[in-house]
């Protein structure tokens, strides 16, 4: 009799212990996806629904709606779907299980657009060069620019194609940066590479864009010249004659891949004299300064004296000879006795003068021009 009532209190306290058939927990759905994936490729959502079924269809959309793909539950409740991506968004994931309609949480996914690059065009000096290529989608951001230290915005045609034209002004090595600043949901993107430009050689008779990238490096070096055209005349080769013997060159008023590289990392040359305003004639180099203010503002080639009989010391303009004479002489100024600075026909790169300074007749009026004053003060180095 005892032995039954113990064993009648006991069965309902194991009772309560168990989990009963047919119980079940709060049914759910989870879903995961990629942080981010380019433009064009391929993304994966996954996730589990609970209770574990087989068989549920999941449906994918935005959070405003839009449906974006389906997928259906493996035996442990498990789903996943491939999806080709072209914008970003944040996404929920949705079902019927059982009786209940659950959604998950929101997930959002970024995208990193596609940006390809080419350099196409001259790598010579002076050459057209452009940096090309095209952004997908074209409203992923705004691209920019930046080439020796200048920065631009990218004008992004109607497909996403792009243009921009790279500075080819000197012989060297020049980095571009491209930037993309992100649309909301968009990565940043950033390109950088390094390009050559190259100068081909070049002497008296050549035209084209090299001998006008030439001309103009020249010319910000305060080099005489009639003006940068494109054409290597005597005016050219009356420059490079002068910026060879300023850098203690060889004088043969020809342009080498070496005197580019001479070129590009050059500055303007100072004057003997840092102060005033006069003129300087070196014999030794066989140049001659024209100095403002102590600043150089044209260099020209010069003939001094075949003997070495040009005088040296600072002088004054004391008379003026306008025009031409007998002798050949082009536009003097006479600066002691019979010593003048004169146009004349032949300018050789060495001295070959009876004794005065000798420049290309093409620049002679315009010197005379500048400087036809009395008193205009000249020094003569040895």
């Amino acid at each position: 009799m005892q032995n039954a009532l113990v064993r009648r209190r006991v069965i309902p306290i194991i009772l309560v212990g168990l989990a009963l058939p047919g119980s079940a927990h709060a049914a759910s759905i989870t879903l995961s996806a990629p942080g981010t994936v380019t433009f064009g490729h391929t993304g994966t959502f996954t996730g589990t629904i609970q209770p574990s079924q087989a068989g549920v269809q999941v449906q994918i959309s935005t959070t405003g709606g839009q449906p974006v793909t389906t997928a259906t539950t493996d035996a442990a409740g498990a789903y996943s779907a491939a999806v080709v991506f072209k914008a970003p968004g944040t996404f929920v994931a949705g079902a019927q299980i059982g009786p209940e309609t659950v959604a998950s949480a929101p997930v959002s996914m970024a995208i990193r657009a596609r940006l390809v690059t080419r350099v196409r065009g001259s790598h010579q000096v002076g050459g057209r060069l452009f940096l090309t290529g095209r952004l997908q989608p074209r409203t992923a951001g705004h691209l920019t620019v930046r080439v020796n230290g200048r920065s631009h915005r990218v004008r992004v045609g109607a497909v996403g194609r792009f243009s921009v034209a790279l500075p080819t002004t000197a012989v060297r090595r020049t980095r571009w940066t491209l930037r993309l600043v992100p649309a909301a949901g968009y990565t940043a993107i950033r390109r950088s590479r390094i390009y050559s430009v190259a100068g081909p050689s070049l002497a008296w008779g050549a035209s084209g864009p090299a001998v006008y990238a030439l001309e103009r490096r020249l010319h910000a070096l305060h080099y005489a010249l009639i003006g940068p055209n494109g054409y290597y005349g005597y005016d050219t080769y009356s420059a490079v004659l002068a910026f060879q013997k300023v850098n203690g060159l060889t004088r043969t008023g020809r342009v080498t891949p070496y005197l580019w590289s001479r070129l590009a990392h050059a500055g303007v040359p100072r004057a003997f004299i840092p102060h005033g305003t006069h003129i300087e004639v070196s014999k030794t180099k066989q140049i001659m300064f024209e100095v403002v203010n102590g600043k150089v503002t044209n260099v020209s080639h010069v003939s001094t004296g075949a003997t070495g009989n040009t005088p040296v010391g600072r002088f004054h303009v004391y008379r003026l000879g306008p025009g031409g004479s007998r002798s050949g002489m082009y536009y003097s100024l006479y600066f002691l006795r019979g010593f003048a600075i004169h146009g004349y026909h032949s300018v050789p790169p060495y001295q070959a003068s009876h004794g005065c300074v000798r420049t290309p007749l093409w620049f002679a009026y315009g010197f005379y021009q500048r400087w036809a004053r009395i008193g205009t003060e000249i020094d003569v180095f040895a």
